[in-house]
């Protein structure tokens, strides 16, 4: 019996260390990789050519929208900003109900859906956290 726990104690030893072993060697590959990737991107541009693997950040969704968030005296007064036309008072019942609802319901109204103008209520709705949390 003791030799089946040491057996079994070696083993389980034996095994984190090759675990980290291979932790180490893909950090080790992968930061090789960017190295490389840079080293070749930098020759593509140098060369006027297209890189086959461009990298970076993909392109925005949906353009920009930013928004003007006010206490006022029953809510929270919203605007998307430049469009003066969008401007509403959210009451403080329905922010209490759910933030999230709200903002969305919002953006939804004078911006477009979630899946054509992206994460834009989940902005709204942290803009809207702040005021009320006396942040902003």
């Amino acid at each position: 019996m003791l030799d089946a726990n040491a057996g079994l104690t070696k083993a389980e030893t034996e095994a984190k260390a090759l675990v980290e072993r291979g932790l180490e060697l893909i950090t080790q590959a992968k930061g090789e990789y960017r190295e490389a990737l840079g080293l070749y991107r930098e020759a593509c541009r140098k060369a006027g050519v297209d890189c086959e693997f461009p990298g970076g950040r993909s392109d925005n969704v949906s353009p920009k929208v930013s928004f003007v968030v006010e206490k006022a005296d029953k809510g929270i007064r919203v605007m998307v900003k430049g469009k003066p036309e969008s401007e509403e008072v959210i009451p403080l019942a329905a922010l209490k109900a759910s933030i999230g609802k709200a903002a969305y319901a919002f953006t939804d109204k004078h911006v477009g859906p979630r899946e054509r103008v992206g994460n834009k209520g989940g902005t709204l709705g942290n803009r809207l956290r702040a005021v009320m949390a006396g942040k902003k």
